[in-house]
């Protein structure tokens, strides 16, 4: 195997995003930051094309494929893969098949662009049965059974909260009461019903609803994306998509590993997980998007009791699978919950649900404290440095 290690930084503006550290090991081996990031690049240039014209594919390797760029709005996104040249499919038309589907999955979800799906259901007045599309109806299923078993922490009809407070910041003025306990009246998953007699369909028991999916919909199309891949006959490899992040199969007989950016120190990891096996993982971070008002910063997450952002204690939580038992969709939306019901009820929420956790939490001395289920540790390295 050749040992010769290539290290790839990528340095961002440390108030502009969530970064989580990737290392990779393709008998060449891989360093990189992974980030979300709402504003402009400080390294070399990533596509931000549309994805009809999808970033190059570049061969890092033997049989090993790279590909990234920009999407949703800046968010990185990247595909690695191994696959033998002469079976399967080319590597572009791989890399074209995934690059496509992710701008598929925007186009539906996005609640921003008038004329995606989500835009669609938010703008319907009446209670009547809706067919809606494949991608959605499973989104919702997954986000019925976490609202349930979440408690309704993880509530995906927080879309008019969301609105009230993007207003708010606009106008730099904290929303009232009354504005807020008017947008709440029209939030809970219990309010959706799906319909047995009609395939794909769903009607409100209440309405009007107003559906935001954006806490598991990066998930998802990283679970999307993989079973293309595997699909095309992929023998090994990543898809990541901001703090979503899958990988599988063999890497080179060496771990896949994944460092956790450190909340206050950009330029630190704070621990790394890592694992011969297949890994999923999910991360979300108060450092990411705040919302500002009058020199104060506000979680982007919002407690679907309260209509306000969620406490800023919570600093990073890290949703983990080994060996792919769960999907990137409900990590993600695993991850939201957590970071809604606090650092000692999102624990027992991941053991609940038997997967893997870490918590990053400020403690009243202004210290910052971890807390990671029992299975997590014999993967879990932590930054000594």
């Amino acid at each position: 195997m050749n040992k010769k290690k290539i290290a790839v930084f990528q340095k961002y503006k440390a108030a502009a995003f969530i970064a989580l550290l990737v290392l990779i090991s393709v008998g060449i081996s891989y360093y990189a930051m992974s980030l979300f990031l709402t504003q402009g690049l400080a390294h070399r240039p990533l596509h931000t094309d549309n994805a009809n014209n999808e970033p190059s594919l570049k061969n890092i390797g033997g049989e090993w494929w790279e590909a990234r760029r920009l999407i949703y709005h800046n968010i990185p996104a990247r595909i690695l893969f191994s696959t033998p040249l002469s079976k399967n499919k080319s590597p572009d038309k791989i890399n074209q098949a995934v690059w496509h589907e992710f701008d598929r999955i925007g186009r539906l979800f996005n609640p921003f662009d008038p004329e995606s799906e989500i835009s669609r259901l938010n703008a319907i007045k009446q209670s009547c049965p809706i067919t809606v599309a494949k991608d959605v109806y499973s989104v919702m299923h997954i986000s019925q059974y976490l609202w349930h078993d979440s408690n309704g922490q993880f509530d995906p009809t927080m879309w008019q909260i969301k609105r009230l407070w993007q207003t708010a910041e606009k106008n730099q003025q904290i929303p009232s009461k009354k504005d807020i306990a008017a947008a709440l009246q029209w939030t809970g998953f219990n309010k959706i019903q799906f319909s047995d007699a009609i395939e794909n369909t769903i009607y409100f028991t209440d309405h009007p609803v107003k559906f935001d999916f954006g806490g598991m919909v990066k998930g998802y199309a990283v679970d999307q994306a993989r079973q293309i891949l595997l699909d095309s006959g992929v023998t090994a490899g990543l898809v990541q998509l901001g703090g979503e992040i899958c990988a599988f199969g063999n890497n080179n007989e060496n771990p896949w590993r994944f460092g956790i950016q450190h909340p206050r120190q950009m330029d630190k990891v704070w621990g790394v997980i890592s694992s011969f096996n297949s890994l999923r993982v999910s991360t979300s971070g108060n450092y990411r998007q705040p919302i500002q008002i009058n020199g104060n910063d506000f979680y982007h997450i919002f407690s679907p009791q309260t209509g306000k952002p969620v406490s800023e204690k919570i600093l990073g939580v890290t949703t983990v699978s080994i060996d792919s038992k769960e999907t990137n969709a409900r990590l993600d939306g695993i991850a939201t919950a957590i970071t809604v019901m606090g650092a000692t009820k999102g624990l027992a929420l991941a053991e609940k649900l038997k997967i893997d956790a870490l918590i990053l939490y400020e403690t009243k001395g202004g210290t910052i404290e971890e807390i990671m289920t029992d299975g997590l540790s014999i993967h879990y390295t932590p930054n000594n440095d």
